[in-house]
């Protein structure tokens, strides 16, 4: 485990009242606090924060993305839920680094990335708590054995028999 070392610039988040409704819809909620005009966010809105981040602000976690997994989100509010109207500032922070052996073999990496949401006067109004995980690379096995190929079965002549048969198509008997 190592201690926190990275801490990203702080940025400017608008809680916009029809970002509230859009997010509410999308979870397919019409829950009266998020309709009205000085609406609540729902739990998991300050995740949109992100997309407000200019370039360099947010922390890296520096794993390769092709093996990364968002393996935990949390949110921790210190008060009643930010409203529209309200501008909130986002700050990350590197929480915690740490490492476990992977099911598969190798070393999975953990990264705790900690988003602190602060109101105009600078009370700290949120916290969002992500886990990033990265999977370890894959370890080369045994080449997969490659299938025989098939031969086709020897088809078995029918029966002879002197009973009509009915072909399926027509309906008309035929001798066999």
């Amino acid at each position: 485990m190592s201690a926190p070392s990275e801490a990203g610039a702080a940025w400017e988040f608008p809680i916009e009242r029809g970002k509230i409704r859009e997010f509410a819809l999308a979870m397919q909620s019409e829950a009266p606090e998020y309709q009205h005009p000085d609406a609540v966010v729902p739990p998991t809105f300050l995740i949109n924060a992100n997309r407000w981040a200019p370039e360099g602000a947010r922390v890296p976690h520096g794993f390769d993305r092709r093996r990364l997994l968002h393996g935990e989100q949390e949110y921790i509010f210190h008060g009643p839920p930010p409203r529209a109207g309200q501008t909130l500032y986002a700050a990350e922070r590197l929480a915690e680094r740490y490492e476990k052996p992977g099911r598969r073999g190798g070393t999975m990496k953990f990264a705790v990335i900690v988003t602190e949401f602060r109101d105009e006067a600078g009370t700290l109004v949120a916290e969002g708590r992500a886990t990033y995980i990265e999977t370890a690379k894959a370890t080369k096995t045994a080449e997969p054995k490659t299938a025989e190929p098939k031969t086709a079965e020897p088809k078995t002549a029918e029966p002879k028999t002197d009973e009509p048969r009915t072909d399926g198509a027509t309906g008309t008997e035929q001798k066999a």
